[in-house]
């Protein structure tokens, strides 16, 4: 995935280019996705496959009545959490741009449901969708129903990974076990990973958590993560200039992490994270966000300074092992989006 570039500028002088992601562009690929076991939580199924086909159908209907108005107002209908969040600041985007290009397209056809077994609320249910036709890959998204007489609404997305193979889960009409943010069951809890996580994409390959996730090389967001500090801190540093970058991944506050059983006794947690990166140069070189991009849009017209600070919502969908396995977390997806820009 390429990366797009921040300008940085002298007076009278010269554009330097360097990337930063606003948001993953993945090349098509076929995913296997979930095969239904015959194991299930107790409870039996909190909604049917068609009840669930339904909630789907008006999610996609109040996406597209926000996207065709540019009324962002209408999407807490059927958005909620970070999805309602990216959602609105990527149609603020599109106000501010005149166009619609950056933002994320989410196919209407599903090729797996992932249904809750449950007798409390909230309650989760997952859905993945079909690759699109413009050979994105599927994407894995998350629906909360808050309580009893609140609909479904979409929680969060993923893109897939290239070539995942994602667990398996119990099948639809018996549905899989929500797990609790403390659950002992797994490796390491939902909540417990999701931090660690944060940590880990922070600090890195030094991180003490590094053992218990797949390689920096293997995990897509992570490895970008890495290239980008590279990237960034030379083209900073570049003819002597001594510019500074730094960034921070850490859960985003208030929003419990998302988990359901795996056939296998694991678990699948998808997290929302928020990342802030900062770029400082000395004065007189001026940091701008790359044209074209969302951080430019967000800036709405103002001239650039010697330092930029970029927002992000991210969200991750992590596998993670039954207890006592020598297998470690990995990723399954992600998604990048710029929500936040300043000066």
């Amino acid at each position: 995935m390429t990366a797009h570039p921040f300008r940085r500028t002298r007076p009278a002088a010269r554009t330097a280019a360097l990337g930063v992601l606003a948001a993953l562009a993945l090349a098509g690929c076929a995913e296997d996705v979930p095969t239904p076991n015959p194991d299930a939580a107790a409870t039996g199924p909190a909604l049917s496959a068609d009840q669930e086909n339904r909630v789907l159908e008006a999610m996609n209907t109040t996406l597209a009545q926000a996207s065709e108005s540019g009324d962002a107002g209408v999407l807490d209908q059927r958005l909620t959490g970070p999805a309602l969040a990216v959602r609105t600041s990527q149609l603020r985007v599109a106000q501010l741009r005149g166009n619609a290009d950056l933002v994320t397209n989410l196919q209407t056809e599903y090729q797996a449901l992932i249904v809750p077994a449950s007798d409390t609320w909230p309650r989760t249910a997952f859905a993945v969708t079909e690759a699109g036709e413009d050979l994105q890959a599927p994407r894995l998204l998350a629906l909360e129903q808050a309580s009893a007489r609140e609909p479904y609404k979409l929680w969060g997305w993923v893109q897939l990974r290239p070539g995942v193979t994602l667990p398996s889960f119990a099948a639809p009409e018996l549905g899989s076990e929500e797990l609790a943010p403390d659950d002992a069951s797994l490796l390491v809890s939902p909540q417990d990973v999701a931090g660690q996580y944060a940590e880990l994409a922070t600090s890195g390959d030094e991180s003490p958590f590094a053992p218990t996730f797949e390689s920096s090389d293997e995990d897509l967001f992570r490895k970008f993560l890495k290239e980008n500090v590279q990237a960034q801190t030379q083209e900073l540093q570049k003819d002597g200039a001594n510019g500074s970058y730094s960034y921070s991944v850490a859960l985003t506050p208030d929003t419990p992490v998302k988990a359901v059983r795996t056939a296998d006794g694991g678990g699948m947690v998808m997290v929302s994270l928020d990342m802030v990166e900062t770029m400082e140069a000395p004065a007189g070189v001026k940091v701008a966000p790359p044209e074209g991009r969302s951080g430019e849009a967000l800036l709405e017209g103002a001239a650039p300074t010697n330092k930029l600070v970029n927002g992000y919502s991210d969200m991750v969908a992590l596998y993670v092992p039954p207890q006592g396995s020598d297998q470690t977390v990995k990723l399954l997806g992600w998604t990048h989006v710029q929500t936040s820009v300043s000066q």
